[in-house]
């Protein structure tokens, strides 16, 4: 008896709602996820999302809701907020004297490279 494989089938979200938009100096994003670590008792370097120029990290609805699965389930996600900060130049990591903070390079994701120009848009803040 042999098992036929499963049909994989990837299926991208048709549409992404954010909420709440906050953009902060790239210092002070990195020292509020920084604390916000350290408040959880995290031992562990935290890390966000790098993308075209632009620092940010998501926020998402709780996974509990019933609402927010059947939301995604019919193509759209809702982000309670995004915050984010310029920062034209990928690195690594941001090291600061509150601590480190790593940074992921998400140029890959078709998804955020849209959300990193729309926020690069409204941003206020150079650093």
């Amino acid at each position: 008896m042999s098992a036929e494989p499963a049909e994989i089938v990837i299926e991208p979200y048709k549409k992404i709602v954010i909420h709440e938009i906050i953009e902060n100096r790239l210092s002070d994003l990195v020292n509020a996820v920084l604390n916000e670590a350290r408040a959880a008792g995290g031992t562990t370097i935290p890390q966000l999302s790098w993308c075209k120029g632009v620092v940010f990290q998501i926020y998402p609805f709780s996974a509990d809701s019933e609402a927010v699965i059947k939301a995604q389930l019919e193509g759209t996600i809702h982000y309670s907020n995004v915050t984010f900060a310029v920062k034209e130049k990928y690195e690594k990591e941001v090291r600061m004297p509150e601590g480190t903070v790593f940074l992921v390079d998400e140029s890959a994701n078709i998804n955020f490279v849209e959300l990193a120009e729309k926020l690069k848009e409204r941003a206020q803040f150079r650093n």
